[in-house]
């Protein structure tokens, strides 16, 4: 039996109200699902509750350029250790990378600045899962204390059609709440002693290096340029990423 044009009325009208919703809440597009809209976080950010969950966040920033969560993930007393190989990392050898450091180069690469063009594109992936281990340095209690050593795969795509890759792995160390020096920051905010909240206080990299020639390629070149495109790769280490949008 067809159906009058009178009663598909409600049926169109709703169908209107589902698709504007699901438009106006950072959805895709339902008449073309292949289109993702842009310039809307698609999912919620993890809670930092676990060392597992506090890196998840951190993978979570930047495929989103979350940086006001960026902000939460580190101690005040935080330092980034640059590969013991890695030629960037020569100015702070004497002089530690810290927190400042570390959320300044996240917000130009994440935004950009007058100074820094934001990346293009950001793709962090971390190990799926995560093995938590005892913080070996001493004075640690390891009830307060974890390291999670996790492989990386970091891509990175400037407007200039160069794409930086980082490959390897890196140790976090992570402290609970109640034990961490939280920046004053955050304690303006309400942050303060708690033991279902994890911070990153030292982040080391081991991306590999080949000794003075800066990073080495899996083919011992330093760039490349896949067939057919034309962008152009380079393999980084995360201390030249730091750096460079520093």
């Amino acid at each position: 039996m067809n159906l009058s044009v009178r009663s598909l009325r409600p049926a169109l009208a709703a169908g209107m109200v589902v698709a504007g919703a699901l438009l106006l809440g950072g959805c895709y597009n339902p008449f073309r699902p292949d289109e993702l809209t842009t310039g809307v976080v698609s999912t919620p950010p993890p809670t930092p509750d676990t060392p597992s969950n506090t890196l998840r966040l951190l993978e979570w920033c930047y495929n989103n350029r979350a940086i006001a969560e960026y902000r939460e993930l580190f101690t005040d007393d935080y330092r980034f250790q640059f590969g013991a190989l890695d030629p960037y990392g020569n100015a702070y050898r004497e002089t530690p990378w810290t927190r400042e450091d570390e959320l300044a180069s996240a917000t130009n690469l994440f935004q950009g600045s007058s100074a820094k063009q934001a990346a293009a594109s950001i793709t962090l992936t971390l190990d799926k899962n995560f093995r938590v281990q005892s913080d070996p340095r001493p004075g640690k209690n390891p009830r307060w204390h974890k390291t999670i050593l996790t492989s990386q795969v970091l891509s990175i795509l400037e407007a200039d059609q160069i794409r930086r890759d980082v490959t390897g792995s890196s140790l976090f160390f992570l402290v609970r709440g109640d034990s961490a020096l939280i920046p004053e920051e955050l304690k303006s905010r309400g942050f303060g002693p708690d033991t279902t909240r994890w911070y990153i206080d030292r982040w080391e990299d081991q991306s590999p290096v080949a000794p003075g020639e800066g990073v080495a390629s899996r083919n011992g070149d330093r760039r490349a340029r896949p067939a057919g495109t034309a962008i152009e790769m380079e393999w980084a280490t995360w201390g030249e990423i730091k750096l460079r949008w520093r």
